[in-house]
C-alpha cells in the first residue's frame, strides 16, 4: 500500500446508481419520500440515524433497485453532502462491505495483515460487525457510521442518543479488559472529512465511553469513505483519520 491514497481514493466497491433522485422528506426511520424522473416514490433507507442535516428537502441523492423488492422497490443509499467531490454513503451495509474490502486488500494501516474471518460474530450479549484474523490473532471489530459533518469538516457520531452504540462499546471495553484485541472503527462516510470526534452534545455517555475505550486498550480508528457517483463506486479516500477528543 502506498503512503497516500490516489487523488480520487482507492475504489473498493462497485455500486452503480440506477436512479438519480431528490429528497422530498423522510417519512419514518426506514422510508424517505423522493422525487425521480418517474415522479414521487417511497424509498427504503437502512441508516437509522436522524440524518437531519443530510435528508433535507431538495437534496440530490442516489437510489438503486432492491434485489428483493417488497412494499418498496428502491433504496436511497447516497446523497450529495460533505466538503468535497462525491456523495455521502448513507447505506450502512455498503459501508461495512467497503470496510471489509479495504481490510482484505490491505489498505488500512490499522489492520495490516488482517482478513475478514466472519460477519456478525457474537460477543457477550451483542452481535458485532466483524471477526478478523490478524496473523492468527482474532480481532473483534464494530463499525459505526459517522455521517454528521461537524465544525472543521470533522465527522461526528452519533447524531442522536444510541443505546445500542453504548452496549457495543461496553462489550468491547470488557473484552479488552480480558487482554484480547478489539477495535472500534468510525466510518466518516462523506467527502472531505478531516478527522472524527464523538458527539458529546448528542450522547454524552457514548463520548465518555469512547474516551474510556481508548484508555482501556480498545483500538479506536476512523476512516473516510465516499460514494463517487461519476464512476459508480465507493472510494476509500482516508485509510486513517485522526480521532479527536470530544
Amino acid at each position: 500500500m502506498s503512503a497516500e491514497p490516489p487523488a480520487d481514493g482507492y475504489r473498493v466497491l462497485s455500486v452503480p446508481a440506477e436512479k438519480r433522485c431528490r429528497v422530498i422528506k423522510r417519512l419514518n426511520r426506514f422510508v424517505v419520500l423522493v422525487e425521480t424522473d418517474e415522479g414521487p416514490t417511497r424509498a427504503h433507507i437502512n441508516n437509522t440515524g436522524r440524518l437531519l442535516d443530510v435528508l433535507t428537502p431538495g437534496r440530490e441523492a442516489c437510489c438503486r433497485r432492491l434485489k428483493r423488492p417488497g412494499k418498496l422497490s428502491m433504496r436511497l443509499f447516497a446523497a450529495r453532502y460533505g466538503a468535497g467531490r462525491g456523495c455521502a454513503l448513507l447505506d450502512t451495509g455498503l459501508q461495512e462491505e467497503a470496510f471489509a474490502a479495504a481490510v482484505n486488500q490491505g489498505l488500512l494501516p490499522g489492520f495490516q495483515g488482517c482478513r475478514v474471518a466472519a460477519r456478525r460474530p457474537r460477543l457477550g450479549s451483542s452481535f458485532l460487525d466483524f471477526l478478523l484474523d490478524c496473523g492468527g490473532e482474532p480481532v473483534y471489530v464494530e463499525t459505526k457510521s459517522a455521517v454528521l459533518l461537524g465544525p472543521g469538516a470533522v465527522a461526528m457520531y452519533p447524531d442522536c442518543p444510541s443505546m445500542r452504540g453504548r452496549r457495543h462499546i461496553r462489550e468491547l471495553i470488557e473484552e479488552a479488559g480480558r487482554g484480547r484485541r478489539v477495535a472500534l472503527v468510525f466510518i466518516a462516510a462523506f467527502p472531505g472529512a478531516r478527522g472524527f470526534k464523538p458527539n458529546r452534545e448528542a450522547d454524552p455517555v457514548i463520548a465518555s465511553l469512547v474516551a474510556e475505550a481508548r484508555e482501556r486498550g480498545v483500538q479506536v480508528e476512523a476512516i473516510g469513505l465516499l460514494y463517487d457517483d461519476q464512476s459508480g463506486s465507493v472510494a476509500l479516500y482516508a485509510p486513517r483519520l485522526p480521532v479527536l477528543d470530544p
